[in-house]
């Protein structure tokens, strides 16, 4: 039993129903935007040198984050069939990002097919930050539609 009120819930920004936090996502969008900027200033790619995998409590444990003990107590109280699959999305993104990075960090941006390569994988990065998003939401991530898209990137 969860012993946090409804209200501390939603104050830490967690899904009642699913026990999950949007915030989680901050450490992909980050990522994202990082990436983004490094495919057209290769100077920027540097920034993501200090981008380092997280899983979902050891972002909150690290993270400065008021509600961190909310969050985490909600976490290991979801319901085991949406935190599996939340889980798994998130190993997904989490193997998906670190290796776009490196591979980023190394590539010739000159090279039309490694810029293309780098484009595909952040597409792949996007969709994955949706489909997490889709389960903090409660949504299959069939149900996604255009504006979940959008608001899982910000």
């Amino acid at each position: 039993m969860l012993s946090y009120s409804e209200q501390e819930i939603l104050a830490a920004n967690v899904n009642p129903a699913t026990g999950l936090a949007t915030d989680y996502l901050n450490l992909f969008n980050e990522a994202i935007m990082l990436f983004e900027m490094g495919l057209d200033m290769p100077d920027m790619a540097e920034e993501l040198a200090d981008w380092h995998p997280r899983g979902y409590i050891e972002h909150f444990e690290k993270s400065g984050f008021e509600l961190k003990d909310v969050v985490i107590a909600a976490y290991e109280h979801a319901p085991a069939d949406i935190r599996g699959e939340f889980d798994a999305a998130c190993e997904r993104a989490l193997t998906m990002f670190d290796t776009s990075i490196r591979v980023l960090m190394t590539a010739n941006l000159e090279d039309p097919a490694a810029h293309a390569d780098l484009s595909d994988r952040l597409r792949d990065m996007k969709g994955l930050v949706v489909e997490m998003d889709s389960h903090i939401h409660g949504r299959s991530p069939a149900q996604k539609s255009l504006q979940s898209e959008v608001d899982a990137l910000f």
